[in-house]
């Protein structure tokens, strides 16, 4: 292959039936790595043509139970000044590849760790769950050689070969498919797992990596017990300073709290941020913890510290939106509880402005406005400070509004779209409602004996019909009540609006559930080609629209605002747009 930069990399990659990812894993590295070297231990599959379509060069490597055996049948092959490894089901982030070429300049390094981004599906706008780095790139010596038959590793052997070797943590993405929901359970990868470090314990039983990794298998399988004694054993045999104990902790405080020892995981948190204080995760999960036995106060501090770090450090292993996004949602929770209203609201809106999906915390949001007596504010609030939701999701913001019970927000939703060109509510603005009404009285006046008219209908007066087209350009000049006779003059958003501020005068006694199944299936609201029929889960908002507005009326009353305004926050949310 042709060199087009010094130095020269190469990729090293073990497969199996990897058809599925290979075309995308070696398309992400095209033009970065100057050749390709594929250990193949079994392929029945297209995994081969594929990779040769990509010029790269295989070679067979009957499968033997060894992970570190097969890598390093590939680095004895390798050519270049270095080495870079990937998995068929990773690729490398487009915005890295030009800075894993300004890496392979710095030959002062004996290594470069990457940040492997783990997904939640199997494509790279997919959600990242957790975020680890891991030495994927280093020098081609023939001292640095992986070791271990599963979850193979080269850092350690690096630093024992050469012990003042530079390593460097860099901010190069790799995204890593392989744990994908349904990915795990086709490929069986914890049986295999499980199989291979319960052989490596036998031949080195005081493996603390190992032992590590065994506790995360157990994990995945939901056997905390197992998990917690693998740890114990891991964190008693890790030598100071090992990269991963940051990890042993974290993993240590989550299976003491799934088993309700609350009491012991907050112990595990305190000794993790003792050696660990930049670590916000550690923060994060203690906040977490406080809030479930109700320490408020506490829990609120401990947030506080993870968001102030913000986001982990390179070296830790981290999962996406600790100290960010996930942590903002849960300081609003605790802000809520304590009465902190403002600083909650703020909180939410944080966490919405960070989060892929924000849809939740807009709905979280909605209610605590809506709740505080501020609904309002609600399409000024989102207007400064999530415009996107206004205007690229509007009609999903109606949506959950309404489902909500936000009358008024819903109707300023519609009307600022109309405002926009986005929809056509049959609303005009001021100038426009003005003349109408001026064009209403005229036609008024002709009503009642004024001027000619041209375009009656046969069966009905001149008089009548104008009468009647007074009544409806009145209607939509001033926002009146209901018009029976509008046509098709007016649009369903129009008739919306309508039902809104109907919605809205009417006190909950007035109210019924059809009517509240009448705006939930509007066709202004429903998505097209839903089905307008309400059934199982949904069925039910209608009836907690009507317990909401019902609690609602109570906020007069010292005696029971309190406990009304609390209940109100713990009704079910509307689910998300959609």
């Amino acid at each position: 292959m042709t060199t087009t930069h010094q130095p020269l990399i190469t990729l090293c990659m073990i497969v199996k039936n990897e058809a599925d990812t290979l075309a995308r894993c070696l398309r992400s590295v095209r033009g970065v790595a100057d050749e390709m070297i594929i250990v193949d231990t079994g392929s029945t599959d297209s995994t081969r043509p594929i990779a040769r379509s990509f010029g790269a060069r295989i070679t067979e490597f009957p499968w033997n139970g060894d992970f570190s055996a097969a890598r390093n049948a590939g680095l004895a092959l390798a050519q270049g000044t270095w080495i870079l490894v990937l998995d068929a089901d990773e690729e490398l982030d487009p915005g890295s590849r030009d800075e894993l070429l300004v890496c392979a300049k710095h030959t002062e390094y004996e290594g470069f760790f990457v940040r492997i981004h783990n997904h939640k599906g199997t494509e790279r706008a997919s959600q990242t769950l957790t975020v680890n780095p891991i030495l994927r790139m280093f020098r081609n010596r023939p001292g640095y050689r992986f070791s271990g038959i599963i979850h193979e590793q080269i850092a350690a052997v690096i630093v024992q070969e050469t012990p003042a070797a530079a390593l460097h943590m860099g901010t190069v993405i790799v995204h890593h498919y392989g744990y994908a929901d349904g990915v795990v359970e086709k490929k069986d990868k914890i049986s295999r797992n499980l199989g291979l470090l319960k052989e490596q314990l036998k031949q080195r039983p005081g493996d603390a990596f190992q032992h590590f990794n065994l506790a995360v298998e157990y994990m995945r399988l939901g056997d905390y017990g197992q998990a917690l004694e693998h740890i114990g054993v891991s964190l008693d045999q890790a030598e100071p300073g090992t990269s991963y104990i940051h990890l042993l902790y974290k993993y240590k405080v989550r299976c003491l709290a799934v088993t309700g020892d609350y009491s012991g995981a907050l112990e595990a948190c305190g000794q993790g941020s003792s050696l660990f204080p930049d670590y916000p995760d550690l923060h994060h999960l203690q906040g977490a913890l406080l809030l479930q036995v109700s320490a408020l106060a506490e829990a609120k501090a401990a947030l506080c510290r993870a968001l102030e770090i913000g986001a982990a450090p390179p070296a830790y292993h981290t999962e996406s939106g600790i100290g960010t996004y996930l942590t903002h949602t849960l300081l609003g929770q605790v802000c809520q509880q304590i009465g902190e209203a403002h600083q909650a609201a703020a909180c939410f809106t944080r966490a919405a402005q960070l989060e892929p999906e924000p849809w939740p915390l807009v709905a979280r949001l909605v209610r605590l406005l809506r709740c505080s007596g501020r609904e309002s504010e609600i399409h000024g609030w989102l207007a400064g400070h999530l415009p996107g939701i206004l205007t690229e999701q509007g009609q999903e913001l109606t949506r959950l509004l309404v489902r909500e019970g936000c009358y008024t927000a819903a109707a300023d939703v519609l009307r600022s779209g109309a405002e926009s060109g986005a929809v056509d509510t049959g609303v005009r603005d001021a100038g426009e409602m003005d003349a109408a009404a001026r064009r209403a009285e005229v036609i008024n006046a002709a009503a009642h004996g004024a001027g000619e008219v041209h375009d009656a209908r046969p069966e009905e007066s001149p008089h009548a019909d104008l009468a009647r087209r007074a009544e409806v350009i009145n209607a939509a000049a001033h926002g009146a009540g209901e018009v029976h006779d509008a046509g098709p003059e007016e649009s369903p958003h129009a008739d919306l609006l309508r039902l809104l501020r109907q919605a809205e005068a009417a006190s909950a006694a007035e109210l019924s559930y059809e009517d509240m199944t009448e705006l939930l299936n509007h066709p202004a609201i429903l998505p097209a080609g839903q089905n307008t029929t309400i059934a199982g889960a949904a069925a039910v908002q209608p009836w907690i629209i009507l317990a909401d507005k019902a609690l609602a009326a109570l906020a007069n009353s010292a005696m029971y605002s309190p406990a009304a305004a609390a209940v109100r926050l713990t009704l079910p949310l509307p689910r998300s747009a959609g």
